[in-house]
């Protein structure tokens, strides 16, 4: 079928329609059933008539491991090519007789009756799929359907204990806080006086204003001249221009005692070291004159910890 799209922007488009689906019926399975289990007191019940054994053997052929199944009349009457009603009568007797036993009845539109063989009158239906259900789910569709359904159900005595929680949080009394007080104070303001009381209680008192205003007032002592005072000769105050003094004039020093004992080859700190152990320059200008040639012989660079080392080993001799 062919249809036309009208825009008013554009030029009609033609398309086609699709093609409606065509609906294949699936072939029925065939049918696996081999053999059929009856009770054996049937065997031997005179009660029993060839119709109703017949009818009796193709129900159980159609029956689960617990004995259940929900085969329909039609299907029955048409295996055995007799009507639906001498089946149904058939049935009838087999229930009378305790061979049979209706689980679920037909309701309009829906599925077939419900039957279960008995085996064992003291197996009840429900004992019978509980046994059986470790091996196969046995159970029928209605069982199923009817699970189903109250699994979906909510729990009543949960809904019982919501309930509950709830009424109990709502008997309690609301808390309510006011917003504005009645010293036309909002509840920040109030808080905020109240942190700054509590820090203010932590740190140093405040001064009422007639202390500060009357300590203002005084006079201020007049400024000390300590340049009078004049620090001893060789003698470096405190002050950073005492400290730097200081260290420049040990440095020159130091510096003065190397180059007098022509020690380039030593640090400063060694040289100091060495000076502390009671050595004199000439003594240390001694040693590096005997030392320096030894090494220079063997192809050596000494360093000043190896010359210093070297030098306390003389000294040590020489004692």
């Amino acid at each position: 079928m062919e249809g036309i799209q009208v825009n008013a922007m554009t030029e009609p488009v033609h398309f086609n329609m699709p093609k409606r689906p065509r609906i294949k019926e699936q072939a029925p399975l065939p049918d696996q059933r081999k053999i059929a289990v009856i009770p054996i007191r049937a065997c031997t019940d005179k009660q029993l008539t060839p119709g109703m054994i017949r009818s009796f053997l193709l129900i159980c052929s159609y029956m689960n491991r617990s004995g259940i199944t929900w085969v329909g009349q039609k299907t029955m009457a048409d295996k055995l090519g007799i009507s639906q009603q001498a089946i149904s009568k058939h049935l009838v007797k087999l229930t009378k007789a305790g061979y049979l036993e209706v689980l679920k009845k037909p309701m309009p539109g829906a599925r077939h009756t419900t039957w279960r063989v008995i085996f064992d009158p003291t197996i009840s239906a429900d004992d019978a799929v509980s046994i059986t259900s470790a091996i196969e789910d046995t159970r029928p569709p209605y069982m199923k359907e009817q699970q189903a359904m109250e699994a979906d159900k909510p729990d009543p005595e949960g809904q019982r204990r919501v309930a509950q929680a709830i009424s109990k949080v709502l008997k309690q009394p609301i808390k309510r806080y006011k917003t504005m007080p009645k010293a036309n104070e909002t509840v920040t303001v109030r808080n905020m006086k109240a942190a700054i009381n509590k820090a203010q209680s932590k740190g140093s008192q405040a001064q009422p204003p007639e202390v500060v205003q009357q300590d203002s007032k005084q006079a201020q002592p007049a400024p000390v001249d300590n340049s009078a005072q004049i620090q001893p000769k060789g003698v470096y105050g405190t002050t950073s221009e005492g400290c730097i003094k200081q260290r420049n004039k040990t440095t020159c020093e130091e510096v003065n005692l190397k180059e007098e004992a022509d020690m380039s080859v030593l640090h400063n700190q060694d040289v100091q070291q060495l000076v502390s152990d009671g050595m004199s320059a000439q003594q240390i200008r001694d040693a590096l004159d005997t030392l320096l040639p030894l090494y220079q012989a063997e192809g050596i660079k000494p360093s000043s910890r190896v010359l210093m080392a070297g030098i306390r080993q003389l000294q040590a001799d020489a004692r």
